[in-house]
């Protein structure tokens, strides 16, 4: 480092360049080096737990490089940011204290029975587990037998098998993947890689004892069920894993795989990238349970989420497994029943004609049976404090069991009570309402047997059946409609979690609809129109869509990576409000640049008499200073081709460039000549620059610094482009002219379209352009610094001729057009 007096930094003219290049460029490459670690970092928190040392060891280097980007700041700015230095010790003891807090409380436990004594933790146990646990200690005898392989045989698992960083490389970046057939490839290469593995050998004896020890017969089957840390929580993965049932003993250990690989499908994947969440919040225990063969199951509601102030419990039953139900291959019997402790049913909707159909219920009374399951669900909601969500089944001789029970989110919908405008006949009309609101749009109808694929988002979706596989695509729809469906299924619970406006039981009379068609749905009042009829509505679902959301993944994430100072120009942009190391490196990188340009903008210094002229047939003077070696052969006078500096030969090959005219300029103003235009010409300055006054380029491998001031204007650039993109960046200010200010504001309106349409940000007041153009690969660096060099040439005396705005958008579109001739 460094050593620096600060007394210095009140002569900034003792203070060498090369000096500044270099700690600027050490700041830099610190810069690159610390963004990088951040990117691992925030791969690694997607798979890795905070107290690991391979988070742990690269956080306190990345802390160290903070602080000494903060003390090369202080160096270029004269110590005008000491307060960095607390604001980065202040983030280092948060840090360091989370690392403390972070050890898990529980460790080692591999396997785990569902009892009522039991902790329900669902980082260890997974949110179903958890789930029963939590009403085996209100309804032990309700709860069938049940154990739990945790999250940490989940690593054992993967540690053994050496999957994490085959994992990491898999997943990385999928969220930006917009080829469907790489995205698949990928994810069944990581579904292969886990049924391929070995289970090791401790989960293997730990499978076999709890199944020993809870299985009633030698013929008992399985129900092997995911219960993934997070599930039936915040997120209530619907649907996203794998179910096997009916699995032998001697099957537990594929079955047990088969579940693990289910983490990786399309529409689990798909699900977490949508939700924002991260590999490592999803780690995945495993629920083994006896199958249970039931006369009827089903699920039921302790509200309605539709109607949550209509006091009505919901129910849905099938006869058998509830499971096809909820994977919507199977419509269910509807049953309201009133919320309260002995509860009514108040309605009741069949899924078929029970006088035409062989369908019928045992002996047992089923009315008395659904009502205990309403006592029962009433009061486990009472008792949890929340609305439930539980899946149930009855067995012949009438036991009921609860298999699962999750909080039942409910969602308020702001405009389900608005009434829509106009009397236009629907063109289909009932159904039955999952998520109300609107939605328009291209209808895309999905045979049961396609593969789901969308064609075009903000699509509405037809579809027969309300299956699993079409959670993939259910985020980036307008709406869904669907021919049959189950209310409580699993794709009816993804639709209101994602708030997608969804009908089901429709009927046949949806097929009327064609591909293509634009459709208009109002799921709220259950009517779907052909054509456009609320066009503001579609915009508000493509911007739903796009809206992905991200969320804040622990303490850890909100300490390193959360940028909260977005915005550079905002009076908050300041080292007090930097809570993140991110924070702090983006404040320190947006101050260095500035105080390179500024820098460079003062152009009076000792070192000119040690610069090189330039050789070129430009009519103006041009001289170069070599920081670093740039120059190959140097002589009386320099080539421009043997400066071996990317941004110098970028710019050079714009402002060399044949099309464009150096030679004195003979104004004309296009047919717009106005009868005082002698007049506005002379007016405005306070005067010329001096022709034999010179122009300077500063200029490293990586850098450039060019000064020009072109009769009564100057242009200043300061840029460092080179292979890596985080380091990237293009300032341009452009200011002055020989006019008189309305022509002078023209050049300038010029500038700031002709800059903006080419990818830079740009600040205009009155005649001074200042723009930027930043964190770009080395080839649009180049490209932008090229054109730089064309938009000087072309508008050095473009004020003389600017005399109405209607020539102002004339040059814009002979300049874009490449008619750089126009400009002589």
């Amino acid at each position: 480092m460094y050593s620096y007096k600060p007394g210095l930094a009140q002569n900034e003219d003792n203070f060498s360049f090369r000096y500044r290049y270099e700690t600027f460029r050490s700041l830099l490459g610190k810069n690159s080096a610390s963004l990088q670690l951040m990117a691992d970092l925030e791969a690694d928190l997607n798979f890795m737990r905070q107290s690991n040392l391979n988070i742990q060891n690269p956080v306190r280097r990345l802390v160290d490089e903070t602080l000494l980007m903060s003390q090369e700041l202080n160096i270029l700015t004269g110590n005008q940011y000491e307060k960095l230095y607390d604001a980065v010790e202040s983030i280092r003891k948060k840090i360091f204290l989370t690392f403390k807090e972070s050890t898990p409380s529980i460790t080692g436990m591999m396997a785990v029975l569902i009892k009522e004594n039991e902790s329900a933790d669902s980082q260890l146990i997974g949110g179903k587990s958890a789930g029963l646990t939590v009403l085996k200690q209100s309804f032990p005898e309700l709860i069938p037998p049940a154990f739990t392989i945790t999250t940490e045989a989940y690593q054992l698992f993967v540690e053994e098998n050496r999957l994490e960083d085959r994992i990491r490389m898999l997943v990385k970046d999928l969220d930006v993947i917009k080829d469907p057939d790489l995205f698949k490839s990928r994810l069944q290469t990581l579904c292969n890689l886990f049924l391929s593995a070995e289970v090791p050998g401790p989960i293997c004896d730990l499978i076999s004892q709890y199944a020993s020890e809870i299985k009633v017969s030698d013929s008992q089957l399985w129900a092997v069920r995911s219960s993934a840390a997070g599930e039936d929580d915040l997120f209530t993965f619907a649907g996203q894993f794998d179910t096997e049932l009916n699995v032998l003993e001697s099957d537990l250990k594929q079955a047990y795989k088969k579940v693990l690989a289910s983490r990786f499908t399309e529409r689990a994947v798909r699900y977490r990238i949508h939700q924002g969440i991260r590999e490592v919040e999803t780690q995945m225990a495993v629920l083994f349970m006896p199958m249970i063969e039931p006369e009827f199951s089903g699920v039921i509601y302790t509200n309605d989420p539709l109607r949550p102030d209509s006091e009505n419990m919901l129910i849905n039953t099938v006869q058998g497994l509830a499971q096809d139900m909820v994977k919507g291959k199977k419509q269910a019997d509807m049953f309201l029943l009133s919320r309260e402790e002995n509860p009514k049913i108040l309605k009741t909707i069949l899924a078929v004609d029970p006088e035409s159909s062989n369908y019928v219920y045992s002996s047992h009374p089923l009315k008395s049976v659904l009502k205990e399951i309403g006592r029962i669900s009433f009061q486990a909601a009472k008792l949890s404090g929340h609305e439930m969500d539980i899946e149930w089944a009855v067995q012949k001789d009438g036991r009921l069991w609860l298999l699962q029970g999750r909080q039942l989110h409910i969602k308020e919908d702001k405009d389900i009570r608005k009434r829509v405008r106009g009397k236009k006949i629907p063109d289909l009309e009932g159904g039955m309402t999952i998520f109300p609101g609107r939605a328009e749009g291209p209808a895309e109808l999905i045979k049961d047997e396609q593969e789901p694929v969308l064609e075009q988002k903000g699509s509405i979706v037809i579809v027969e059946q309300a299956l699993p596989q079409l959670a993939s695509i259910l985020p980036d729809i307008g709406a869904l409609i669907v021919e049959k469906g189950n209310p409580v299924g699993h794709l009816a619970t993804l639709a209101r979690e994602l708030s997608v406006p969804c009908l089901f039981r429709t009927g046949k009379g949806v097929w009327l609809f064609k591909q293509g068609d634009i459709l208009s749905i109002d799921a709220t009042r259950r009517k779907i129109y052909r054509g456009s009829r609320w066009p503001a509505v579609r915009k508000r679902v493509l911007s739903r869509i796009d809206s992905k959301k991200r969320r804040i993944s622990g303490p850890l994430y909100k300490l390193i990576l959360e940028l909260n100072l977005a915005n550079p120009y905002s009076s908050g942009f300041k080292p007090k409000n930097c809570r993140s190391v991110h924070d702090v490196i983006r404040f320190i990188h947006e101050m260095a640049v500035r105080s390179m340009f500024a820098f460079g903008d003062r152009q009076n210094r000792p070192w000119r008499r040690n610069v090189i002229p330039i050789d070129t047939r430009i009519p103006i003077k041009i001289k170069l200073l070599d920081l670093d070696g740039s120059v190959i052969k140097k002589g009386v006078k320099l080539e421009p081709a043997l400066v071996e500096s990317i941004p110098f030969q970028a710019l050079w090959k714009g402002i060399s460039d044949p099309e464009v005219i150096w030679q004195k300029r003979t104004i004309r103003t296009m047919g717009f000549m106005p009868a005082d235009f002698e007049e506005q010409v002379m007016g405005g300055t306070k005067g010329p620059r001096r022709p034999r006054d010179t122009n300077y380029f500063i200029v490293a491998k990586d850098y450039l610094n060019f000064n020009a001031r072109f009769i009564y204007h100057y242009a200043l650039i300061d840029a460092v482009v080179g292979p890596w993109p985080e380091n990237n960046y293009i300032n341009f200010r452009f200011r002055g002219g020989g006019a008189n200010e309305a022509n002078r504001n023209r050049r300038a309106d010029f500038l700031e379209s002709v800059l903006r349409f080419s990818g830079f940000g740009v600040d205009k007041r009155g005649d001074l352009v200042t723009s930027w153009f930043r964190y770009n690969s080395q080839k649009n660096s180049e490209k932008a610094l090229e054109m730089l060099g064309r938009l000087m040439a072309c508008s050095r005396q473009l004020d003389m001729l600017l005399v109405n705005d209607e020539m102002v958008k004339r040059y814009i579109d002979q300049f874009l057009s490449g008619n750089f001739k126009a400009f002589a």
